[in-house]
């Protein structure tokens, strides 16, 4: 990238789209995934329990308790793996590995993030035809599901940590789904409301993995907003503390994409108690999830430190 480009991505806490492959060759790959993802089990099926103790989210939430005790339900009666078929399946998938090693996708995040890079979490996933696109959030160390402590633990949060690369299987543009975001907002986090809309009412959210019924205080209806239309094939890079989410698809078809999460091997991925003893999804009242299985892969440089378990290809 040239240095036009890392001011860019440094003020506006994105860049791109990148050519990466062909959409014909995008579309072999989505379909490829699809086959292996959907015909395979999650490491995460099945190591879980449900716990009843009170949840955190009741007291601070008013919602929190109707929308928790629905989804549990939900979670009791189809288990898990459901909704974490399309998570973190790089650890078990070599594809979508070697696609997060190609050169185009590490060379640039190594130019804004530093030589050692590991890839500590994916997600391959659809905006369905006719369906709402994810509300405008800001992410950072990532509670994540957990809403006890972060996940994402960097020397410093105040220097640039984590780049996400978010790739297009299918063509994405404003009529099917695609990624938008409001440039510049990367540089500050913006405190929640706690209110009584949730996440499906509110206007918009930060979002800790799949669950957080909190408004973002900050005025995204007046905000200038950029839609990062892509062509199957493309990606682009984004600090998810940039304010992001996604269109609504008004279309008859499903827009794919897959992502990935790059950290730099000076920073720790859960803590040694929650590796041990195992991850939390505390909206649903689930417990002891197995992390056993669960590692980084090193897509770049070395690993000088040691702070996390490396998946051996």
């Amino acid at each position: 990238m040239s240095e036009q480009d890392i001011k860019f991505f440094y003020e506006n806490g994105y860049l791109g789209p990148f050519d990466l492959m062909s959409p014909e060759q995008a579309e072999n790959l989505r379909h490829d995934l699809l086959n292996s993802v959907l015909n395979t089990e999650s490491f995460l099926a099945n190591n879980y329990q449900f716990e009843e103790e009170k949840n955190i989210t009741e007291g601070l939430l008013p919602v929190a308790k109707n929308a928790r005790n629905k989804i549990t339900e939900e979670y009791k009666k189809t288990g898990l793996n459901r909704y974490n078929t399309f998570i973190n399946r790089h650890l078990d998938n070599s594809k979508i590995r070697d696609l997060f090693k190609l050169p185009e996708i590490t060379e640039r995040c190594a130019q804004l993030l530093g030589p050692d890079l590991i890839l500590w979490r994916s997600a391959f996933f659809n905006v369905s035809p006719h369906s709402k696109g994810t509300q405008l959030h800001q992410n950072s160390t990532w509670l994540y599901q957990d809403m006890r402590e972060s996940v994402v633990n960097p020397p410093r949060t105040d220097e640039l940590y984590q780049i996400t690369c978010w790739v297009a299987l299918t063509e994405a543009n404003e009529k099917n789904g695609c990624m938008t975001l409001i440039p510049g907002t990367h540089k500050e986090m913006y405190p929640l409301k706690l209110g009584e809309k949730s996440i499906y009412e509110a206007e918009n959210f930060r979002l800790y993995g799949n669950s957080f019924f909190a408004e973002l205080d900050y005025p995204v209806d007046s905000a200038e907003k950029k839609s990062i239309e892509m062509k199957a094939g493309q990606f682009f890079l984004f600090c998810e503390r940039v304010i992001h989410g996604s269109v609504d698809n008004t279309t008859e078809d499903s827009r794919w994409a897959i992502s990935g999460r790059f950290v730099r091997t000076d920073t720790r991925i859960y803590t040694q108690e929650v590796l041990e003893k195992g991850h939390r999804e505390t909206l649903y009242n689930i417990k002891n999830i197995s992390l056993d299985d669960w590692k980084v892969v090193l897509i770049r440089g070395k690993d000088r430190f040691g702070y996390n378990r490396l998946l051996k290809d």
